[in-house]
């Protein structure tokens, strides 16, 4: 089969690998059909390191996608050859500590698609997964909107740790699609005020189109201040979604007193800093944020029953043969890119 192999920074390559097999009874092989591309996939792409993870090239990343199941193991009841299905990334054990307490997010035993070192993942024709990761799809949804649906699926995720409904205003900082995620799933949580900033022009306003009552650019604008003047008392919550340390910085500014700053953005360096006396006198909550848990298939059901809509995110398709031109403009942020698809086979 082909797939899109990661061999270096900023080198995409289109080659023939093993087509993967069934190894274990409750396992399923799904025919990648659109696959998305993650910051995670894109700090990959620039960098050998995130933080102070170190990449081996080469590598076959990717685990945003929908899928079409090709094959079943004997013991697989919840799906059967033919279906449609978006795919939960996050292998967990489901025996360890965390698993039992409700956290398979945090999985002592975790093995996640597309994670260097861990799990190939679905930037390839095939891919094989447990029948636990695949979730059928409703009728109706698209294969773009079910990729889409892992994305959101953060987002609500984060929401959750905010207290689901984190407050009457709140700040997301980054309007990629993450951010744009956590614009959408606030508003239908019932958010009234989201204020949102991007460095990219496109970005900020897409955070508008998506709900948000006020964006700004941050290299344009005095954002912290703007957003002062609006809510002097300061925002009940801010999500940091770009993992910018200029980002967090701002988020600390313009929280409330009591307030809780979500930081959900994967910063590329090892560490960075909040300003401790500051957030001690004011006492504001830091909640870091790791992938998802179990939020999948709430997703696809608010998707699918129009509480909300994912499918404008996707601006950008690409064709297989063109990974490495996805790869690039998605990194670079040209072109009002917002999220770069890989269609393997029809959309709808």
């Amino acid at each position: 089969m082909k797939a899109a192999v990661l061999t270096g920074p900023r080198v995409v390559e289109i080659r023939e690998v093993a087509r993967p097999s069934l190894q274990a009874p409750h396992e399923v092989l799904l025919r990648t059909a659109v696959a998305g591309l993650c910051g995670s996939d894109l700090h990959y792409f620039v960098a050998d390191r995130i933080g102070s993870e170190h990449i081996d090239y080469p590598a076959i990343v990717g685990h945003e996608c929908s899928a079409v199941v090709e094959e079943v193991g004997p013991n697989v009841r919840r799906v059967k050859p033919g279906d449609r299905v978006a795919v939960e990334p996050s292998i967990s054990c489901g025996t360890c500590d965390l698993c039992l307490a409700g956290r398979p997010n945090l999985c002592r035993r975790i093995r996640f698609l597309g994670h260097p070192g861990e799990k190939d993942g679905c930037l390839a024709e095939y891919f094989v997964m447990p029948e636990a990761c695949c979730f059928p799809l409703p009728d109706g949804l698209s294969m773009i909107e079910a990729m889409l649906a892992e994305p959101l699926s953060i987002a609500l995720h984060a929401l959750g740790l905010a207290g689901g409904y984190p407050g009457r205003t709140i700040g997301v900082l980054g309007s990629g699609p993450i951010g744009l995620s956590v614009i959408l799933a606030a508003k239908a949580a019932g958010v009234p005020d989201v204020l949102a900033t991007d460095k990219v022009d496109a970005r900020a306003a897409a955070a508008l189109r998506a709900g948000a009552a006020w964006s700004g650019n941050p290299d344009r604008t005095d954002v912290v201040k703007d957003i002062k003047d609006r809510n002097p008392l300061g925002l009940d919550a801010v999500f940091e979604c770009s993992g910018d340390q200029a980002a967090v910085n701002q988020a600390v500014e313009i929280v409330r007193p009591g307030g809780r700053i979500i930081q959900i953005g994967i910063p590329m360096v090892e560490r960075i800093d909040y300003p401790a006396a500051k957030m001690r006198r004011r006492e504001i909550s830091v909640q870091h944020v790791r992938r998802q848990n179990r939020c999948l298939e709430r997703a696809l059901l608010l998707v699918s029953m129009k509480h909300i809509r994912l499918d404008w995110l996707a601006t950008h398709t690409f064709t297989p043969a063109q990974t490495g031109q996805a790869f690039a403009l998605a990194a670079d942020r040209t072109d009002g890119i917002l999220k770069a698809a890989i269609a393997f086979e029809d959309t709808a």
